[in-house]
């Protein structure tokens, strides 16, 4: 009985993780929807495939509250609801980009949702080491179909910009899934959480770790940004080699989520730092050698010690945080996140002038710097070894 119970409830999970990356699937139709409406604002026209990460962040705080009220097949229910509605809407309403950038606040709002709901439930149904694999397969299943919808979407819109949107189908697909698989039980119902510690000591912790998982978003998305300006400006590749560069940092997260156990095994109390010590390697790599296997490398080992790091703090997070306050927490730690991967242009913007003239430059010994105070504040303060229960 209870086999079959995780069964179907792994299954509910991964139902959800085949959508959490689908607020930035229309990104490959920006320019031919520029092409179709002239005379729209072109930063307006790009913020179809960004301004989700917007309304992701406000929807992982108000869904971090409304879980604690309702079950996790309601909220679940409710996020899928708007993925599908805002995703699939737009086959047959799409006269105006203000029209497109609305149902993208939609598909935004219902990743937020999703997003919370996930690993609240991974940590209310699984315990110790099978919880932390858990948060790595969540992560390796959520970039490993990314990836495949990344490449749907890309042949999609060499169609048609319209047709783009037909990789939301997917959501109908995981709505009833969720439906049949999703637990109906509320966090405080049935949970694995730890019970409620030291008020002082437990908040402290958790701040810190919601912090550092936002500079974590802050370091790794800049890649996204500078990648093709990086293959550029060395004269390695254009927009396609690029593209293919930054395909490294998802088969990172692959990667990780998949070895998550063993690293653990290996690395022990200092995970954390180890993840922050992988940026500082591919951040130097950049810097030293202009290849673009080297370039590629950089990627991979910047990809590995982000996502090491965002499948750790969940975990840990959820050491620390008692049934009904998790979800608040992870609707902080998902709202923080989009913060960090919205936010990283502007802090690079400030922090690379302060060490070169060359924003390049500048950028990857920024990486480096931050991660290295990282480093020193995760081994000096035992941060995580104070955040994981004793066996």
């Amino acid at each position: 009985m209870q086999k079959k119970q995780n069964l179907t409830i792994l299954v509910g999970i991964i139902a959800l993780t085949t959508v959490t990356r689908l607020d930035s699937v229309m990104a490959p139709s920006i320019v031919k929807i520029q092409q179709s409406f002239p005379h729209a604002d072109p930063t307006q026209v790009e913020s179809i495939a960004s301004i989700g990460d917007v309304a992701s962040m406000i929807a992982s705080f108000i869904f971090g509250f409304l879980l604690t009220k309702m079950t996790y097949k309601q909220a679940a229910t409710i996020g899928l609801s708007l993925l599908a509605a805002g995703g699939l809407l737009p086959l047959f309403i799409h006269q105006s980009v203000s029209q497109l950038i609305f149902f993208a606040l939609v598909v935004g709002l219902g990743s937020g949702a999703i997003t919370t709901v996930l690993p609240s439930l991974s940590a209310a149904f699984y315990q110790g080491n099978r919880r932390s694999n858990q948060f790595g397969l969540n992560v390796a299943l959520e970039d490993g179909f990314a990836m495949v919808w990344i490449v749907v979407g890309g042949f999609l819109a060499s169609i048609s910009w319209v047709q783009n949107y037909l990789v939301y189908l997917i959501t109908l697909v995981a709505l009833l899934l969720a439906l049949l698989f999703v637990p109906n039980v509320k966090p405080s119902d049935h949970s694995a959480t730890t019970s409620k510690q030291d008020q002082a000591n437990h908040w402290w912790l958790i701040i810190s770790l919601i912090l550092i998982s936002f500079f974590v978003e802050v370091l790794v998305a800049v890649m996204s940004n500078k990648m093709a300006l990086y293959l550029n400006q060395y004269q390695i590749g254009g927009p396609s080699t690029a593209g293919q560069a930054l395909l490294f940092v998802r088969a990172a997260s692959i990667v990780a989520g998949v070895l998550i156990s063993f690293y653990r095994k290996a690395l022990g109390n200092y995970l954390l730092a180890a993840g922050f010590v992988s940026i500082v390697l591919g951040a130097s790599l950049f810097l030293s050698v202009h290849t673009f296997w080297s370039s590629a490398l950089g990627a991979f080992l910047i990809g590995s010690g982000g996502s090491v790091a965002l499948i750790t703090i969940p975990f840990l997070l959820s050491n620390l945080a008692s049934a009904t306050v998790y979800p608040i927490v992870m609707g902080s730690f998902s709202a923080l996140t989009s913060l960090g991967f919205a936010f990283s242009a502007w802090f690079f913007k400030y922090t690379a002038p302060l060490f070169s003239s060359n924003s390049l430059t500048g950028t990857f010994i920024a990486m480096i710097v931050v991660s290295v105070l990282i480093i020193l504040v995760l081994v000096i303060s035992n941060l995580q070894k104070r955040a994981t229960p004793a066996n």
